[in-house]
């Protein structure tokens, strides 16, 4: 199918979609401004056709189809939870510094430095200062700190990637929106204002 005009609609026509019309108008002002939110823009695309403005479908995967869905589901479920909790409620009351590491020794207590944990060691079977031992204490430490700087550094460019996802899909919603507001469209798939 080529795509569905926005003067069609989707009324009376046999789908579940027509059950969310009045759900998708109220929360989100109409389906045009619904398809052009982040997942479901990975689905349609709107093109203007002459005067009307069209959804078409986009190819994708079965598997992606399903992931795009469930990334929309989770969409849906976290901008409902932000609408019906309270400002006061987000999250917990931070605890004061002293009094969270004391809790906190419950699960994970802190190891000891390490001279006092050489020290502990058994005198009959090692000498407490061998100094190969801490040549070699030494040399892991080196490594474990190369080891954090480079972790640092992955997750820094992680961190750019991700927000340069984000970045491509808020332009792709844009974009989406002007085409319909270039076409002075009240509607789009069956009766939104």
């Amino acid at each position: 199918r080529g795509g569905v005009p926005v003067s069609r609609g989707l009324h009376g026509a046999p789908s579940r979609l027509v059950a969310a019309e009045s759900a998708v108008a109220r929360r989100f002002g109409g389906w045009e401004r619904f398809l052009a939110e982040a997942p479901m823009c990975d689905l349609f695309r709107m093109e203007a056709d002459g005067e009307r403005v069209v959804v078409r479908p986009l190819l994708v995967s079965t598997t992606q189809r399903a992931r795009i869905l469930k990334a929309a589901r989770l969409a849906l479920a976290k901008r409902l939870h932000e609408e019906f909790s309270m400002w006061w409620r987000k999250d917990r009351i931070a605890l004061p510094e002293y009094t969270q590491r004391r809790v906190s020794w419950w699960e994970h207590k802190p190891p000891l430095p390490f001279e006092l944990q050489i020290q502990s060691r058994s005198k009959d079977v090692v000498k407490i200062f061998d100094e190969k031992f801490l040549y070699k204490r030494q040399l892991i430490k080196a490594r474990n700190q190369k080891r954090n700087e480079l972790r640092a550094e992955f997750v820094a460019k992680k961190k750019e990637e991700v927000k340069e996802r984000e970045r491509a899909k808020i332009e792709r919603r844009d974009k989406a929106l002007a085409v319909i507001g270039r076409q002075r469209c009240s509607g789009l798939i069956g009766r939104s204002p």
